[in-house]
Formats: structure tokens, C-alpha cells, sequence
């Protein structure tokens, strides 16, 4: 709680305690106020009788108009002269200046009773002043009589009423100052819990919710819409954080670059997948410059265009970093109540699509070129014949036969292709069985005899271990007939075919080596690739369409096995592929 809670009480009972306080002294002094008043018209009117009677007297005595009415009397001449004085002796008396200038003096010696309160020049003390005209038969006035009390014993009254009205005050004010106490309690204390639990929900702790008892009046009002407003925060911010985590989620799963950027230019936003592609930090990138943070100069320049035309936008970009990647980059502007507030551009790798492009457009111009060798030859032989060679009995022989190995050629293409086709498709599904690959390897090699010994090349086989394998047989017997025609065909006379089984752990190795010409180290990594020679004239030569290996990887893999070659030059190569021990 903040330094300002719980200070409501003090304050509500402070103002009730200044306001109590002041409308008790604004009581007391017009109660003691009133009370002088009355006690001073009380005398007047005393006086005023006794003047009365004394104006009745046949000779007016101050002296004993004074001790009549047990106050100060004094005769008044009609010229203001003064004629006697119960408080002044003869000398005193010449001595004492004129009266006529007194307010109740001369109000009288105009034939009406009046009273005046004063401080007493001679006396030094306030007296109530009350004068009487004295008539004559004709009316006039002939004298004045004024008779004048201290007003000391009023004060004394007026002080004794002051201070019970101030002892009385006293202890109403502490009396209403505790029951006040009391109240801004009651009142305040649910205020103070409203205010603890709004301090809660602005600290982030939006479960907070008033408990109290509120009673039935304007607090439990508020106290209700405040547990209201926290229980839609509550829900709101829950939603919204939902939201984020869902939002989150997907960004760091998108293959796909992300970067969001304000109007400014300042990176709001990096997903996981963007991050390694420019191996930036996602942290340290927030907040900073797009052109610092991206180190990319055509994304930058993209997220500038954008930036600055507030219109989507599109281009491709090109990372040469670790390897060369191709991206589709779209960028569009984010907007704020219909006004540009930054821009949004997501990287969509296109790489393998390019390359499968570049792919296609390699296969389509190697079965062109391996068709159009075969298809020229035919043609060529073909018009040869037409034009006149059938009568040549010595050459029209050797034309067909051409036409024949060409047509044979032009076969096996077409069959390697709608095999390979429908090997990548998976219409070719390898189906497993438990298999003796020595069994299987034994009748592959008795095929291959005849044709490794018209070539002069000598067919070994060895094995160790238990050759049981969970494979497909057909797939398995096409790989190995594949590599044991290879290694024939790229042998000379005199070399050696060997063929290796082996059981290393839960695998077992075939190899096919030969003594041959072997394969350069620059071409080890692409000899699987379709349609891909190393000496394409010597292929050519040797019957090869350039499929065989990739049909080889395809079926090994496609039975959770793997293929890999090693060579040497001079000296050969060895073909090795791994199956699944039974």
C-alpha cells in the first residue's frame, strides 16, 4: 500500500473536527453575544424607570436619585451643563465638561429616552448610559437626567457564559470528535480496501477482489464494480495473454522468418526461425535499427520500401551464409487506427523448391540429351537404309544391329525412368521379410558369371557373421545386380569383382569392389544423382543410362538402410550399402 493509504479517517475526522470546532465557537460567541445583549437591554430598561421616576421628583437630587437606583445619576442642564453628579463633590463638579455632545444627552434633549454603551472617559471602564428628558408644563425640556452603570458585572456574566459555553464545547467536540473517529472508520476502512485491491490490479495482480462486508449503501455499489472491472481485467488480460502464448507458440514453431518493425524503424519482433537464419539475437535485436540488427542489406532495403510507401511489397533474397539459401520475402505495412505504424515481412524458404526447379530442368535436359543419342542413331541408320543401304549386303546387317543395340539402349532408359518414377512416388513399397542375403547374393553373382568371364573379370564372394536380413528380396536382388554390373562393365580384363557380406551389430554391410579406374574424390558426393557420369563417353560405351546408383539409393533407403561409396585412383572402388540384421 502507497504511503497515501490509510490516511482517510485522520483527515475526514480532522475536517469534521475543524468544522465542529467552528461552528462551536461561532455558537458561543453569538450565544455569549446575545446573552450581553439581553442582560444590557435588561438594565436599560431598569434605568430608563428609574429616570422616570426620578424626573417626577420635585427637586432633582443626583445623590439621591443615585442611591435610589443604586447607580450613578446625573442632572443635565439643557445647555449641556452639568447640574449634579452622584460621583462628583462641588469641585469636581465646576470642573466637568460639557455633556451636550453625548449621543444619549442629546437624543434626550430632544424630548426621547436613550441609552448609549461606552467607555467612561473619567472612569476608564464601559458603562451603559441611560438619559431621560425632564418636561416642564409647556413640554419643554427643562433637564435631563442620565443615569449610567459599569458593565462589569455584565462581563463577569458574559465571561462565566463563555466558559461554560467553552467547557461545554470542549467536551461535546471530543465527544463528536471520537464518534466522528468512529465513522471515518466504518466509512473508511472498505475505501481503503477498495484502494489496496486497485493498487493490486495496477501491480499486475488481477486476482485481487474486495471481501469485506460493504453494507448497502454507495460503497458496496463501488465495491461491487471494482470486483467487476478486476474480474473483466482478469478475463481480458488472461485472454490476452492466451492470445500472446498462442501467438508465441506459433512464431517460434513457423519455419518461416518473421520481423516486425515500428514506424520508426526499430525491430519489434524476431522469431527463433529468422534468428538462426541471420544469426542475430532475438533479444539484443529488439528495439535497435532494422539496418543495425538485420546485417542484411536487401531485407533492410525491403523493410525500408515498405516503410516508406505504406504498400506491400515482395521480392526475392538470396543468404550465402553457411550455404546458399533462397527466400520469398513479403512485406506489408502494420497500421494503428488506420494510420502506418510499421511493417510485418516474413521469409518463406524457397531453396528446395529452386533446387527441385533446377532438378527438373536438369532431368528434362538429360533425358533429352540420353533420348536424342539413341533416337539420332536410329533415325540416322534407319535413313541410311531407306536410301539405298538394303541392297548393301556387306553393311545393311551391321545398320539393324545398330538400330537393334540403340532400340535396347532407348528400352532400358524407359524402364530405368518409369522405375525410378515409381520408386520416388512410392508406388514401389518395399515389403519385408526375413531374407538369407548370402542365399540371395550367391544366385546374383551365378547370374553375373557369364558376362564377368567374357569380360575377363574374376567374380569373388566371402561372408562372415549371420547374413539374415528383414528386407525386401526383389529390391534388394535389383540393388546388388545394379553394383555387380557397374563394377563389371567399369572393370578391364584381368581385374577382380570381390563381393563382402558382414554383421556389424544390428546391420549388415554388403560391399561391391573392383579393381576399375576408380571414381575422383570431387565426384564420391554425386555419383547418386541421376543421369550423372564421370566419364559420360566411357557410360556411353558401357551401356549405361546414368540411372543405376540413384535407383540403388532410393531402394536402400526406402528399407531404412544407407548407401556410400569409397574409391581410390588408381586402385578402384568400393560400393557399399547396409540393411537391417533380422
Amino acid at each position: 500500500m502507497s504511503r497515501q493509504a490509510g490516511r482517510f479517517a485522520p483527515r475526514l475526522t480532522l475536517a469534521v473536527g475543524a468544522l465542529l470546532a467552528a461552528a462551536i465557537s461561532v455558537m458561543g460567541l453569538v450565544f455569549t453575544e446575545d446573552l450581553k445583549r439581553e442582560q444590557v437591554g435588561d438594565l436599560t430598561r431598569s434605568l430608563f424607570i428609574q429616570a422616570r421616576l426620578g424626573a417626577r421628583a420635585t427637586v432633582l437630587d443626583a445623590r439621591a436619585l443615585s442611591a435610589a437606583c443604586e447607580c450613578r445619576a446625573t442632572v443635565i442642564a439643557p445647555d449641556g451643563t452639568v447640574l449634579g453628579d452622584s460621583s462628583l463633590d462641588a469641585v469636581g463638579l465646576s470642573h466637568a465638561e460639557n455633556h451636550r455632545a453625548r449621543p444619549e444627552v442629546a437624543e434626550a434633549l430632544e424630548g426621547r429616552e436613550a441609552s448609549a454603551v461606552r467607555r467612561s472617559a473619567t472612569l476608564g471602564v464601559e458603562h451603559l448610559y441611560a438619559a431621560a428628558p425632564v418636561t416642564g408644563l409647556n413640554g419643554r425640556v427643562r433637564s435631563v437626567i442620565r443615569l449610567s452603570l459599569p458593565l462589569t458585572e455584565v462581563a463577569r456574566r458574559a465571561g462565566r457564559a463563555r466558559g461554560f459555553v467553552l467547557w461545554t464545547a470542549l467536551a461535546t467536540f471530543a465527544a463528536v470528535l471520537f464518534l466522528a473517529w468512529l465513522l471515518a472508520r466504518s466509512v473508511g476502512r472498505p475505501l481503503e480496501e477498495m484502494a489496496a485491491v486497485a493498487q493490486r490490479l495496477v501491480a499486475g495482480d488481477y486476482g485481487a477482489r474486495v471481501r469485506g462486508p460493504l453494507g448497502d449503501d454507495e460503497r458496496a455499489l463501488l465495491g461491487e464494480t471494482l470486483n467487476s472491472l478486476a474480474a473483466r481485467v482478469e478475463e481480458t488480460v488472461g485472454e490476452l495473454s492466451r492470445d500472446k502464448s498462442r501467438l508465441a507458440a506459433v512464431l517460434d514453431q513457423m519455419a518461416e522468418g518473421v520481423v516486425a518493425v515500428d514506424a520508426d524503424g526499430r525491430v519489434l519482433l524476431v522469431n527463433p526461425a529468422l534468428s538462426r537464419l541471420l544469426g542475430i539475437d532475438a533479444t539484443q535485436a529488439r528495439g535497435r535499427g532494422h539496418l543495425e540488427s538485420l546485417r542484411h542489406h536487401g531485407l533492410a532495403e525491403l523493410v525500408g520500401e515498405v516503410l516508406r510507401d505504406s504498400l506491400p511489397a515482395a521480392r526475392e533474397l538470396r543468404l550465402f551464409s553457411p550455404e546458399e539459401l533462397v527466400f520469398d520475402a513479403n512485406a506489408a505495412p502494420l497500421q494503428q487506427d488506420g494510420c502506418p505504424d510499421g511493417a510485418l515481412v516474413v521469409l518463406h524458404d524457397i531453396t528446395r523448391m529452386r533446387r527441385l526447379e533446377q532438378v527438373r530442368r536438369d532431368f528434362v535436359a538429360n533425358v533429352s540429351h540420353e533420348l536424342r543419342t539413341p533416337l539420332s542413331s536410329i533415325k540416322g541408320f534407319a535413313e541410311t537404309l531407306l536410301e539405298g543401304a538394303l541392297d548393301d549386303k556387306e553393311n545393311r546387317r551391321g545398320f539393324v544391329k545398330t538400330i537393334e543395340e540403340q532400340a535396347v539402349h532407348l528400352s532400358k532408359l524407359v524402364d530405368d525412368l518409369l522405375d525410378l518414377s515409381s520408386i520416388e512416388s512410392g508406388h514401389r513399397q518395399p515389403k519385408l521379410a526375413q531374407t538369407d542375403l548370402r542365399a540371395l547374393a550367391v544366385d546374383v553373382i551365378r547370374h553375373f558369371t557369364p558376362a564377368a568371364a567374357e569380360r575377363g573379370v574374376t567374380l569373388t564372394f566371402s561372408s562372415s557373421g549371420p547374413s539374415a536380413a528383414l528386407v525386401d528380396f526383389e529390391q534388394v536382388r535389383q540393388v546388388l545386380a545394379n553394383l555387380i554390373d557397374n563394377a563389371i562393365k567399369y572393370t578391364e580384363s584381368g581385374g577382380r569383382v570381390a563381393i563382402t557380406l558382414e554383421t556389424r551389430g544390428a546391420e549388415v554391410v554388403v560391399s561391391v569392389s573392383d579393381t576399375g579406374v576408380g571414381i575422383p574424390e570431387t565426384d564420391l558426393t554425386r555419383v547418386f544423382e541421376r543421369f550423372y557420369r564421370i566419364e559420360k563417353a566411357r557410360t556411353r560405351e558401357a551401356g549405361g543410362t546414368g540411372l543405376g546408383l540413384a535407383i540403388v539409393k532410393h531402394l536402400v533407403e526406402a528399407q531404412g538402410g544407407r548407401v556410400w561409396v569409397e574409391s581410390r585412383q588408381p586402385g578402384g572402388s568400393t560400393f557399399f550399402f547396409s540393411l537391417r540384421a533380422a
